[in-house]
């Protein structure tokens, strides 16, 4: 055991000595980075992404992708019911490392985002309706499902840091639009037949459609992958 423990710290002493990274030995190697803020988003998501270096490393193409449910949901801890919802989201951020340092970058680019929203629930729906709002012959029980889609453009701006074991932080802003509509998947159930789904005091509905300004921040924390290379 003891002989076990000698290695390790011996390999983690010559790790720590010789593969000292910075700016210039980490710019072309991929980097793994997690988001934790998402987890803190109203339509929130566990997120994870990947960096990849293009030509010599001035320019950089990152893809992130996330998943969430209400189920794991901090802003419904006091309601007395969850809304029944998956959370799908997309970004992709086209980054130009117009500064360097020697542990630190910066960057400026597009970014394009896409967020699905998917909620299912079920409302009574009216069946035999003279006109879109009733009278109706008899209404039935049945399961909707509305997707909110969120589409947005951003020029984004950041700040990436690099430490000497492979750890990077990194720390971005932008400004943009966004669009955001709504889609029902309901089998058999007109648009107008559905009632709007109230989330986080939204009420989305399939005629949901704007077009408003949008502001994106956060940072990532992330691993270097590869071998050093000082080259």
């Amino acid at each position: 055991m003891r002989g076990t423990l000698l290695t390790i710290f011996t390999f983690l002493t010559s790790f720590h000595s010789f593969a000292q990274f910075d700016v210039e030995t980490a710019k072309r190697h991929v980097i793994v980075k997690y988001s934790p803020l998402p987890m803190f988003d109203l339509d929130n998501t566990v997120q994870f992404g990947v960096e990849i270096p293009l030509g010599k490393g001035e320019f950089a193409l990152q893809q992130d992708l996330g998943y969430g449910n209400s189920s794991f949901n901090g802003w419904y801890k006091n309601e007395s019911r969850r809304p029944d919802k998956d959370i799908f989201k997309s970004r992709t951020h086209f980054k130009w490392y117009f500064m360097e340092r020697r542990r630190m970058r910066a960057y400026a680019g597009p970014e394009v985002l896409f967020k699905k929203v998917v909620y299912r629930e079920n409302q009574w729906v009216g069946r035999e309706c003279d006109a879109p709002w009733g009278p109706c012959g008899f209404f039935q029980n049945e399961q909707v499902r509305v997707d909110k889609n969120v589409v947005a453009g951003h020029a984004r701006f950041g700040w990436q840091f690099i430490s000497p074991g492979r750890f990077v932080f990194d720390v971005f802003t932008g400004v943009g639009f966004r669009q955001i509509f709504a889609t029902s998947h309901s089998s058999g159930i007109a648009d107008s037949e559905i009632r709007s789904v109230y989330d986080n005091w939204e009420y989305i509905s399939p005629t949901k459609n704007d077009f408003v300004p949008s502001a994106v921040m956060g940072f990532h924390l992330g691993i270097i992958l590869g071998k050093y290379r000082r080259d």
